[in-house]
Protein backbone atom coordinates (compact mmCIF):
# COMPACT_ATOMS: atom_id res chain seq x y z
CA UNK A 1 0.00 0.00 0.00
CA UNK A 2 1.50 2.96 -1.32
CA UNK A 3 2.28 5.81 1.13
CA UNK A 4 -0.26 8.41 0.00
CA UNK A 5 -2.99 5.99 0.33
CA UNK A 6 -2.65 5.05 3.82
CA UNK A 7 -1.92 8.71 4.40
CA UNK A 8 -5.92 9.72 3.20
CA UNK A 9 -6.78 6.88 5.13
CA UNK A 10 -5.29 7.60 8.11
CA UNK A 11 -6.89 11.47 7.48
CA UNK A 12 -10.26 9.84 7.15
CA UNK A 13 -10.02 7.62 9.96
CA UNK A 14 -9.75 11.01 11.73
CA UNK A 15 -11.94 13.18 10.32
CA UNK A 16 -14.45 10.02 10.89
CA UNK A 17 -13.61 10.48 14.90
CA UNK A 18 -13.89 14.31 14.91
CA UNK A 19 -17.46 13.98 13.22
CA UNK A 20 -18.09 11.26 16.36
CA UNK A 21 -16.84 13.65 18.82
CA UNK A 22 -19.16 16.33 17.42
CA UNK A 23 -22.28 14.34 17.17
CA UNK A 24 -21.48 13.40 21.01
CA UNK A 25 -21.94 17.34 22.21
CA UNK A 26 -24.26 18.56 19.32
CA UNK A 27 -24.91 22.69 19.68
CA UNK A 28 -27.93 23.57 21.20
CA UNK A 29 -30.77 23.92 19.93
CA UNK A 30 -32.54 26.82 21.47
CA UNK A 31 -31.89 28.90 24.20
CA UNK A 32 -32.76 28.05 28.07
CA UNK A 33 -33.47 29.67 30.51
CA UNK A 34 -33.53 28.51 34.12
CA UNK A 35 -33.22 29.30 37.86
CA UNK A 36 -31.44 27.48 40.96
CA UNK A 37 -34.07 26.96 43.31
CA UNK A 38 -31.77 26.87 46.47
CA UNK A 39 -32.55 25.47 50.34
CA UNK A 40 -35.00 28.69 51.27
CA UNK A 41 -36.28 29.12 48.33
CA UNK A 42 -40.55 28.91 48.12
CA UNK A 43 -42.98 29.44 45.94
CA UNK A 44 -44.09 33.00 46.16
CA UNK A 45 -47.54 33.72 44.89
CA UNK A 46 -46.93 36.94 42.87
CA UNK A 47 -45.41 34.36 40.08
CA UNK A 48 -47.65 32.78 37.80
CA UNK A 49 -45.66 32.95 34.65
CA UNK A 50 -45.31 30.32 31.95
CA UNK A 51 -43.45 26.89 33.46
CA UNK A 52 -39.61 27.59 33.32
CA UNK A 53 -36.91 26.33 30.93
CA UNK A 54 -35.46 24.44 33.44
CA UNK A 55 -35.22 24.45 37.35
CA UNK A 56 -32.20 23.50 39.03
CA UNK A 57 -33.02 22.08 42.85
CA UNK A 58 -30.31 21.68 45.55
CA UNK A 59 -31.67 17.84 46.34
CA UNK A 60 -28.60 16.68 47.47
CA UNK A 61 -25.62 17.49 50.18
CA UNK A 62 -22.47 15.88 50.49
CA UNK A 63 -20.63 15.98 53.77
CA UNK A 64 -18.04 15.07 56.10
CA UNK A 65 -17.65 14.42 59.71
CA UNK A 66 -14.10 15.15 60.20
CA UNK A 67 -14.21 13.97 63.49
CA UNK A 68 -15.88 10.48 63.32
CA UNK A 69 -14.08 7.44 64.05
CA UNK A 70 -16.26 5.04 61.48
CA UNK A 71 -14.84 3.82 59.21
CA UNK A 72 -17.24 5.98 56.51
CA UNK A 73 -16.98 9.37 57.65
CA UNK A 74 -18.93 10.62 54.25
CA UNK A 75 -22.54 11.25 54.19
CA UNK A 76 -25.28 12.09 51.36
CA UNK A 77 -28.38 12.80 51.50
CA UNK A 78 -30.79 14.15 49.25
CA UNK A 79 -34.43 15.31 49.77
CA UNK A 80 -37.08 16.73 46.83
CA UNK A 81 -38.90 19.93 48.18
CA UNK A 82 -42.86 19.58 48.37
CA UNK A 83 -43.43 22.38 46.54
CA UNK A 84 -41.21 23.53 43.03
CA UNK A 85 -41.89 26.57 40.45
CA UNK A 86 -43.12 24.57 37.13
CA UNK A 87 -40.45 23.74 34.67
CA UNK A 88 -40.09 21.84 31.75
CA UNK A 89 -37.53 20.28 33.54
CA UNK A 90 -35.69 19.71 36.08
CA UNK A 91 -32.04 18.84 37.57
CA UNK A 92 -30.87 17.57 40.99
CA UNK A 93 -28.19 19.65 42.48
CA UNK A 94 -25.70 18.39 45.15
CA UNK A 95 -23.58 20.58 46.68
CA UNK A 96 -20.43 19.88 48.64
CA UNK A 97 -19.76 22.94 51.23
CA UNK A 98 -16.46 22.09 51.50
CA UNK A 99 -13.58 23.34 49.41
CA UNK A 100 -12.07 19.94 47.89
CA UNK A 101 -12.87 16.91 45.94
CA UNK A 102 -15.14 14.46 47.99
CA UNK A 103 -13.47 10.66 48.36
CA UNK A 104 -14.25 8.02 45.38
CA UNK A 105 -16.73 6.59 47.59
CA UNK A 106 -18.98 9.19 47.67
CA UNK A 107 -19.20 8.79 43.68
CA UNK A 108 -21.62 5.70 44.24
CA UNK A 109 -23.62 6.84 46.93
CA UNK A 110 -24.40 9.87 45.03
CA UNK A 111 -25.34 7.87 41.78
CA UNK A 112 -27.69 5.64 44.60
CA UNK A 113 -29.27 8.79 45.64
CA UNK A 114 -29.97 10.27 42.28
CA UNK A 115 -31.99 6.78 41.59
CA UNK A 116 -33.90 7.75 44.30
CA UNK A 117 -34.96 11.19 43.82
CA UNK A 118 -35.49 9.86 40.09
CA UNK A 119 -38.03 7.80 41.50
CA UNK A 120 -39.44 10.12 43.83
CA UNK A 121 -39.86 12.98 40.85
CA UNK A 122 -41.94 10.38 38.15
CA UNK A 123 -44.67 9.98 40.98
CA UNK A 124 -44.88 13.67 40.74
CA UNK A 125 -44.63 13.91 36.95
CA UNK A 126 -41.27 15.81 36.98
CA UNK A 127 -39.48 15.73 33.97
CA UNK A 128 -35.94 14.86 35.70
CA UNK A 129 -33.28 15.29 33.06
CA UNK A 130 -30.07 15.02 35.04
CA UNK A 131 -27.64 15.87 38.03
CA UNK A 132 -25.74 18.82 38.78
CA UNK A 133 -22.56 18.76 40.97
CA UNK A 134 -21.90 22.16 42.80
CA UNK A 135 -18.26 21.22 44.23
CA UNK A 136 -15.42 24.01 44.22
CA UNK A 137 -12.48 22.10 43.72
CA UNK A 138 -9.13 23.40 44.27
CA UNK A 139 -7.96 24.40 40.48
CA UNK A 140 -5.18 21.79 41.51
CA UNK A 141 -7.03 19.13 42.31
CA UNK A 142 -8.85 19.10 38.54
CA UNK A 143 -7.99 15.37 37.78
CA UNK A 144 -9.16 13.90 40.92
CA UNK A 145 -12.19 15.80 40.43
CA UNK A 146 -12.64 14.26 36.66
CA UNK A 147 -11.83 10.59 38.53
CA UNK A 148 -14.90 11.34 40.71
CA UNK A 149 -17.18 12.58 38.01
CA UNK A 150 -16.12 9.36 36.08
CA UNK A 151 -17.18 7.44 38.73
CA UNK A 152 -20.13 9.21 39.04
CA UNK A 153 -21.50 8.17 35.72
CA UNK A 154 -21.26 4.61 36.34
CA UNK A 155 -23.64 4.72 38.76
CA UNK A 156 -25.98 6.51 37.26
CA UNK A 157 -29.66 5.66 35.25
CA UNK A 158 -29.23 5.37 31.80
CA UNK A 159 -29.78 8.60 29.97
CA UNK A 160 -29.29 11.04 32.95
CA UNK A 161 -27.06 13.81 32.31
CA UNK A 162 -24.23 15.30 34.47
CA UNK A 163 -23.38 19.24 34.48
CA UNK A 164 -21.46 20.51 36.94
CA UNK A 165 -20.50 24.14 37.75
CA UNK A 166 -17.56 25.70 37.04
CA UNK A 167 -15.14 28.33 38.95
CA UNK A 168 -13.55 30.70 36.45
CA UNK A 169 -10.08 30.24 37.64
CA UNK A 170 -10.41 26.41 36.46
CA UNK A 171 -10.28 28.13 32.62
CA UNK A 172 -6.87 29.43 32.71
CA UNK A 173 -3.84 28.36 31.01
CA UNK A 174 -2.04 24.71 32.07
CA UNK A 175 -5.44 23.28 34.68
CA UNK A 176 -6.61 19.87 33.63
CA UNK A 177 -10.26 21.59 32.93
CA UNK A 178 -10.30 19.52 29.42
CA UNK A 179 -10.61 16.17 31.66
CA UNK A 180 -13.51 17.83 33.65
CA UNK A 181 -15.26 18.53 31.08
CA UNK A 182 -14.59 15.43 29.08
CA UNK A 183 -16.58 13.51 32.02
CA UNK A 184 -19.70 15.81 31.89
CA UNK A 185 -22.52 16.74 29.16
CA UNK A 186 -22.78 20.45 30.33
CA UNK A 187 -20.96 22.83 32.36
CA UNK A 188 -21.71 25.89 34.35
CA UNK A 189 -19.13 28.85 34.58
CA UNK A 190 -20.19 31.02 37.55
CA UNK A 191 -20.09 34.93 37.14
CA UNK A 192 -20.19 36.02 40.43
CA UNK A 193 -18.21 35.45 44.04
CA UNK A 194 -14.86 35.48 41.65
CA UNK A 195 -12.79 38.11 44.24
CA UNK A 196 -12.25 38.43 47.48
CA UNK A 197 -15.00 38.76 49.88
CA UNK A 198 -13.22 41.16 52.10
CA UNK A 199 -12.63 43.34 49.21
CA UNK A 200 -14.11 47.02 49.38
CA UNK A 201 -15.74 47.42 46.35
CA UNK A 202 -18.99 45.32 47.56
CA UNK A 203 -19.43 43.57 44.62
CA UNK A 204 -21.49 40.01 43.78
CA UNK A 205 -21.21 39.66 40.31
CA UNK A 206 -18.82 39.95 37.97
CA UNK A 207 -18.55 41.78 34.65
CA UNK A 208 -19.07 39.26 31.47
CA UNK A 209 -16.65 39.56 28.83
CA UNK A 210 -18.18 37.89 25.97
CA UNK A 211 -15.32 38.06 23.89
CA UNK A 212 -12.69 36.79 26.15
CA UNK A 213 -14.76 34.09 27.20
CA UNK A 214 -16.71 32.98 24.51
CA UNK A 215 -14.30 31.55 22.31
CA UNK A 216 -12.74 29.79 26.05
CA UNK A 217 -15.97 28.15 26.64
CA UNK A 218 -16.53 27.28 22.79
CA UNK A 219 -13.09 25.25 22.88
CA UNK A 220 -14.72 21.71 24.39
CA UNK A 221 -17.37 21.61 21.52
CA UNK A 222 -19.72 20.77 25.25
CA UNK A 223 -22.71 22.50 26.05
CA UNK A 224 -22.71 25.55 28.85
CA UNK A 225 -24.97 27.43 30.41
CA UNK A 226 -23.78 31.03 32.23
CA UNK A 227 -24.13 31.08 36.00
CA UNK A 228 -25.67 34.88 36.64
CA UNK A 229 -26.17 36.36 40.03
CA UNK A 230 -29.92 38.27 41.32
CA UNK A 231 -29.67 37.94 44.50
CA UNK A 232 -28.14 40.32 47.32
CA UNK A 233 -26.25 40.43 50.21
CA UNK A 234 -25.33 42.97 53.50
CA UNK A 235 -22.50 42.81 55.98
CA UNK A 236 -21.09 45.54 58.21
CA UNK A 237 -18.00 47.44 57.18
CA UNK A 238 -15.14 48.60 60.39
CA UNK A 239 -14.88 52.25 60.02
CA UNK A 240 -11.81 53.25 57.70
CA UNK A 241 -8.98 53.83 59.48
CA UNK A 242 -10.00 52.46 62.61
CA UNK A 243 -8.73 49.35 64.79
CA UNK A 244 -11.21 47.00 62.74
CA UNK A 245 -9.96 48.35 58.79
CA UNK A 246 -9.77 45.70 56.49
CA UNK A 247 -11.91 43.31 58.55
CA UNK A 248 -15.60 43.00 57.12
CA UNK A 249 -17.66 40.94 59.71
CA UNK A 250 -20.18 39.19 57.04
CA UNK A 251 -22.76 38.93 59.06
CA UNK A 252 -25.84 38.28 57.24
CA UNK A 253 -29.36 39.88 58.38
CA UNK A 254 -32.50 37.79 56.82
CA UNK A 255 -35.03 40.83 59.03
CA UNK A 256 -33.26 44.24 57.59
CA UNK A 257 -33.74 45.57 54.20
CA UNK A 258 -32.48 48.87 53.39
CA UNK A 259 -36.06 50.19 53.84
CA UNK A 260 -35.36 49.44 57.21
CA UNK A 261 -31.91 51.78 57.18
CA UNK A 262 -33.25 54.24 55.10
CA UNK A 263 -35.56 55.46 57.92
CA UNK A 264 -33.18 55.87 60.47
CA UNK A 265 -31.60 59.45 60.59
CA UNK A 266 -28.37 57.39 62.17
CA UNK A 267 -27.12 56.81 58.92
CA UNK A 268 -25.99 58.78 55.45
CA UNK A 269 -26.57 57.17 52.90
CA UNK A 270 -24.18 57.06 49.75
CA UNK A 271 -25.07 54.91 46.68
CA UNK A 272 -22.99 53.84 43.86
CA UNK A 273 -22.87 50.52 41.74
CA UNK A 274 -20.22 47.89 40.91
CA UNK A 275 -18.69 47.52 37.40
CA UNK A 276 -21.35 44.74 36.78
CA UNK A 277 -24.03 47.49 37.25
CA UNK A 278 -25.18 46.10 41.22
CA UNK A 279 -26.81 48.80 43.28
CA UNK A 280 -24.15 49.12 46.27
CA UNK A 281 -25.96 51.07 49.05
CA UNK A 282 -23.23 52.00 51.99
CA UNK A 283 -25.11 53.57 55.21
CA UNK A 284 -22.53 55.06 57.45
CA UNK A 285 -23.19 55.79 60.68
CA UNK A 286 -23.14 59.33 61.64
CA UNK A 287 -23.11 58.66 65.60
CA UNK A 288 -23.60 55.69 67.54
CA UNK A 289 -26.26 53.25 67.41
CA UNK A 290 -27.61 49.50 67.37
CA UNK A 291 -28.89 47.60 64.63
CA UNK A 292 -30.34 44.24 65.16
CA UNK A 293 -28.68 43.63 68.64
CA UNK A 294 -25.04 44.97 66.54
CA UNK A 295 -23.76 48.16 67.96
CA UNK A 296 -22.47 50.98 65.61
CA UNK A 297 -19.58 53.18 66.22
CA UNK A 298 -20.16 56.48 64.30
CA UNK A 299 -18.18 55.94 60.91
CA UNK A 300 -19.09 52.21 60.68
CA UNK A 301 -21.36 51.14 57.82
CA UNK A 302 -23.87 48.91 56.54
CA UNK A 303 -23.38 47.82 52.42
CA UNK A 304 -26.23 46.41 50.93
CA UNK A 305 -25.14 45.03 47.36
CA UNK A 306 -28.15 44.18 45.27
CA UNK A 307 -28.62 43.19 42.08
CA UNK A 308 -30.78 45.39 39.37
CA UNK A 309 -32.05 44.93 36.16
CA UNK A 310 -29.97 46.92 34.52
CA UNK A 311 -27.09 44.39 35.71
CA UNK A 312 -28.89 41.33 34.17
CA UNK A 313 -29.79 43.32 31.26
CA UNK A 314 -26.10 43.67 30.39
CA UNK A 315 -25.44 40.38 31.73
CA UNK A 316 -27.60 38.54 29.38
CA UNK A 317 -27.18 40.55 26.39
CA UNK A 318 -23.05 39.82 26.84
CA UNK A 319 -23.79 35.44 27.57
CA UNK A 320 -25.86 35.75 24.04
CA UNK A 321 -22.72 36.75 22.66
CA UNK A 322 -21.15 33.94 23.37
CA UNK A 323 -22.95 31.50 20.71
CA UNK A 324 -21.83 28.05 19.71
CA UNK A 325 -22.66 25.37 22.34
CA UNK A 326 -24.21 27.93 24.53
CA UNK A 327 -27.63 27.08 25.87
CA UNK A 328 -28.49 29.91 27.54
CA UNK A 329 -28.36 31.12 31.31
CA UNK A 330 -28.82 30.18 34.88
CA UNK A 331 -29.99 32.86 37.20
CA UNK A 332 -28.83 32.69 41.13
CA UNK A 333 -31.41 32.20 42.98
CA UNK A 334 -35.12 32.08 43.28
CA UNK A 335 -35.91 33.78 46.60
CA UNK A 336 -37.34 32.86 49.55
CA UNK A 337 -40.79 34.86 50.14
CA UNK A 338 -39.68 36.76 52.61
CA UNK A 339 -35.96 37.51 50.84
CA UNK A 340 -35.82 42.01 50.08
CA UNK A 341 -32.19 41.69 48.55
CA UNK A 342 -33.46 39.02 45.89
CA UNK A 343 -35.23 39.91 42.44
CA UNK A 344 -38.34 38.57 42.17
CA UNK A 345 -38.61 35.95 38.80
CA UNK A 346 -40.78 38.14 37.09
CA UNK A 347 -38.43 41.23 37.85
CA UNK A 348 -35.90 38.97 36.17
CA UNK A 349 -37.26 37.57 33.72
CA UNK A 350 -38.36 41.56 32.26
CA UNK A 351 -35.50 42.47 32.63
CA UNK A 352 -33.61 39.54 30.28
CA UNK A 353 -35.64 40.78 28.41
CA UNK A 354 -37.79 37.11 27.88
CA UNK A 355 -40.75 38.39 29.07
CA UNK A 356 -42.84 41.66 28.32
CA UNK A 357 -43.02 44.80 30.66
CA UNK A 358 -46.62 44.44 30.38
CA UNK A 359 -47.09 40.80 31.85
CA UNK A 360 -46.80 42.67 35.29
CA UNK A 361 -49.10 46.18 36.42
CA UNK A 362 -47.93 48.55 38.21
CA UNK A 363 -47.74 48.61 41.98
CA UNK A 364 -50.67 47.52 43.56
CA UNK A 365 -52.18 46.22 46.86
CA UNK A 366 -53.70 42.91 48.19
CA UNK A 367 -55.83 42.28 51.26
CA UNK A 368 -55.58 38.90 53.04
CA UNK A 369 -58.36 38.19 55.02
CA UNK A 370 -57.74 37.63 58.78
CA UNK A 371 -60.16 35.51 59.72
CA UNK A 372 -61.05 38.01 62.48
CA UNK A 373 -64.92 37.16 64.13
CA UNK A 374 -66.53 40.37 65.54
CA UNK A 375 -64.60 42.59 63.29
CA UNK A 376 -63.59 42.48 59.49
CA UNK A 377 -60.02 42.77 59.31
CA UNK A 378 -57.74 42.63 56.47
CA UNK A 379 -53.93 42.27 56.09
CA UNK A 380 -52.65 44.49 53.27
CA UNK A 381 -49.67 43.74 51.14
CA UNK A 382 -47.98 46.12 48.81
CA UNK A 383 -45.95 44.83 45.25
CA UNK A 384 -43.99 47.55 45.06
CA UNK A 385 -42.10 48.03 41.83
CA UNK A 386 -40.24 51.31 42.60
CA UNK A 387 -37.69 49.33 44.93
CA UNK A 388 -34.89 50.78 42.84
CA UNK A 389 -36.20 54.64 42.69
CA UNK A 390 -33.36 56.49 43.98
CA UNK A 391 -35.85 59.20 45.07
CA UNK A 392 -38.05 58.19 48.20
CA UNK A 393 -41.76 57.21 46.95
CA UNK A 394 -45.04 57.93 48.81
CA UNK A 395 -47.93 55.78 48.28
CA UNK A 396 -51.68 56.52 49.64
CA UNK A 397 -54.00 53.83 50.40
CA UNK A 398 -57.42 54.61 50.54
CA UNK A 399 -60.35 51.85 52.07
CA UNK A 400 -63.96 51.96 50.47
CA UNK A 401 -64.86 52.07 54.16
CA UNK A 402 -63.91 54.04 57.49
CA UNK A 403 -60.49 51.85 59.73
CA UNK A 404 -61.31 51.03 63.29
CA UNK A 405 -57.81 51.10 63.43
CA UNK A 406 -55.04 49.64 61.84
CA UNK A 407 -51.84 47.63 63.31
CA UNK A 408 -48.86 48.82 61.05
CA UNK A 409 -45.80 46.10 60.86
CA UNK A 410 -42.83 46.74 62.73
CA UNK A 411 -40.01 49.02 61.40
CA UNK A 412 -42.76 49.83 58.09
CA UNK A 413 -43.48 53.61 57.58
CA UNK A 414 -46.71 53.22 57.15
CA UNK A 415 -49.41 55.63 59.29
CA UNK A 416 -52.92 56.13 59.00
CA UNK A 417 -53.60 59.83 57.46
CA UNK A 418 -57.52 59.99 57.45
CA UNK A 419 -60.16 58.03 58.58
CA UNK A 420 -60.28 55.79 56.05
CA UNK A 421 -56.84 56.52 54.49
CA UNK A 422 -52.84 55.21 54.96
CA UNK A 423 -49.67 56.80 54.16
CA UNK A 424 -46.66 54.43 53.12
CA UNK A 425 -43.43 56.86 52.93
CA UNK A 426 -40.70 54.92 51.56
CA UNK A 427 -36.76 55.95 51.23
CA UNK A 428 -34.95 55.99 48.21
CA UNK A 429 -33.95 52.47 47.39
CA UNK A 430 -36.48 51.23 49.85
CA UNK A 431 -35.33 47.59 48.78
CA UNK A 432 -38.49 45.55 49.27
CA UNK A 433 -40.57 44.35 46.28
CA UNK A 434 -43.53 42.75 48.41
CA UNK A 435 -44.11 44.46 51.29
CA UNK A 436 -46.35 43.78 54.73
CA UNK A 437 -47.29 46.85 55.66
CA UNK A 438 -49.73 45.94 58.51
CA UNK A 439 -53.62 45.00 59.64
CA UNK A 440 -56.62 47.24 58.79
CA UNK A 441 -60.02 46.47 61.06
CA UNK A 442 -63.05 47.67 59.81
CA UNK A 443 -67.00 47.83 60.73
CA UNK A 444 -67.55 45.86 57.17
CA UNK A 445 -65.67 44.08 54.65
CA UNK A 446 -63.55 47.12 52.83
CA UNK A 447 -62.00 46.81 49.70
CA UNK A 448 -58.04 48.74 49.08
CA UNK A 449 -57.12 50.66 46.02
CA UNK A 450 -53.08 52.17 46.15
CA UNK A 451 -51.73 55.44 44.30
CA UNK A 452 -48.67 56.59 44.02
CA UNK A 453 -48.06 60.30 44.79
CA UNK A 454 -46.26 62.31 41.75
Amino acid sequence: MSGLLIFFLIAALGLAGCADSLKSHPAPQKWTTGFWFWRGSSIDTTWSGEPLDALFVHAGSISKDDFSYSRQPWRVSAELPDLLPKAQEYWVVFRYEKQGVPDLSVAAMVADKVSNLQQAARKRHLNLAGVQLDIDSPTGSLPQYASFLREVRKGLPKGFEISITALLDWFRDGTAIAEVIKETNEFVPQFYDVGDLRSDDGAIAAKIDATRWGPLFNRYGTRFRIGVSTFGRVRMVPKPGGAGAGYFRSLFFRDVSPLDIGTNPAFDLQATRSQADELVLNYRANRKTRIAYNDFEAGESIRFTVSTPEAVHAAVDSVKRMKGNLAGVLFFRWPASDESLAMRPDEVLIAAGLITQDRRTGSSITAVDGSCTAVKCADLVVLNTSRFSPKAVRYRIRSSTELEYFLPEKRTPVRMSGASELELSLPPYGGRARLYLGRAVTASPATFTLEEEQ
